[in-house]
């Protein structure tokens, strides 16, 4: 049933954007002094998981390459490259094409990149608010004809931990925000995937606008939802999704989509969550003591609070309730209800 699986990875870049005319509208629009020589504007892309940031802007850039060839770009994932040298190494390889050994300097990077770069290049920084060293963006900005395009969950997040100088270069950034799909869109969304992904009349409409109720506005989840039915559909040697599987599918793909974000968390993020799997609904000074106890080198009570927990939260790993004044923290997909088995 399913004729190119490649149309339902997180990075396929579909050739039409569903329900984000206005959004791509202002991403190249900040990178329109391109097609001048000029260097663009720095933008940051803040919303929920699932919206469709990182779709936009890749497809911003798209755009922009065909109106003016070459123009170099870079992209960053900030989740796996955290590190001021790790992303200033991934920019080198993409923007300029230059492979520095390991043990480059953060100095010596930075003078191959402006050395190299000929006219206006652009990076997008996915997840950008998971930087380590946050510096970089001032690196970036220092750097002669470099824009960004930063992607994020919440603003706040991103600022958390930014100095007076780094906050100061990136205060006149564009800011586009983005809230969750609506159905309509959401089914839209599947039925483009499902006429290049699946065979003909594989599934019907009324079972794509269940999958993306089911959803709650999140695309990544409602593409894996459509994935996921397609494959079990498959398994019983159907030619066609019956609605009877959505649901089971839609749960099926949600525990997909949780553990990969699992693997992609920090070290901080980690031990919190391993924490919280070892004794579910801790408050928060009990749960930084276990994570104090976890982590070889903890933050601080502020910056867990500030950054840690908080994307936990976005990416749908845990629930938080109010306890009599306090914040109590649950896993996603543990029933609380349930008894605790007896040893």
């Amino acid at each position: 049933m399913i004729r190119d699986g490649t149309v339902f990875d997180d990075d396929h870049l579909p050739s039409t954007i569903v329900g984000r005319n206005r959004h791509m509208n202002e991403v190249t629009d900040a990178l329109a002094p391109i097609q001048e020589d000029v260097r663009a504007e720095n933008c940051f892309l803040f919303g929920p998981s699932g919206v469709g940031k990182t779709t936009v802007a890749k497809a911003a850039v798209r755009e922009l390459r065909q109106e003016v060839l070459e123009v170099p770009y870079a992209y960053v994932n900030c989740w796996q490259d955290y590190t001021r040298n790790a992303v200033l190494e991934q920019i080198s390889r993409d923007l300029v094409g230059a492979a520095l050994p390991r043990s480059a300097s953060t100095g010596q990077l930075i003078d191959r990149i402006t050395a190299d770069l000929d006219g206006p290049g652009v990076v997008i920084l996915d997840e950008v608010d998971q930087l380590r060293e946050n510096k970089v963006l001032y690196d970036l900005h220092e750097i002669r004809g470099i824009s960004w395009i930063g992607i994020a969950n919440r603003e706040v997040d991103l600022l958390a931990d930014l100095d007076e100088r780094v906050t100061s270069r990136i205060s006149v950034a564009y800011r586009v925000n983005f809230d969750t799909y609506g159905e309509d869109a959401i089914t839209e969304i599947l039925s483009r995937r499902a006429r290049e992904g699946l065979g003909p009349n594989a599934v019907d409409e009324d079972v794509l606008r269940r999958i993306a109720r089911l959803s709650e506005g999140d695309a990544r989840q409602a593409i894996a939802g459509l994935r996921v039915a397609a494959r079990m559909a498959s398994r019983e040697g159907l030619s066609a999704i019956p609605g009877r599987l959505v649901e089971d599918a839609v749960a099926d793909a949600e525990r997909e989509v949780r553990q990969k974000t699992i693997s992609k968390l920090n070290t901080h993020q980690r031990a919190l969550y391993e924490v919280l799997t070892e004794e579910d609904g801790l408050i928060q000074k009990e749960l930084y003591a276990q994570y104090e106890e976890a982590h070889e080198d903890p933050v601080t009570l502020r910056s867990l609070r500030e950054n840690h927990l908080p994307k936990l939260e976005h990416y749908n790993l845990i629930d938080v309730e109010w306890d009599r004044g306090s914040k109590r923290y649950h896993l996603v997909g543990v029933d609380h209800t349930a008894p605790t088995p007896q040893s």
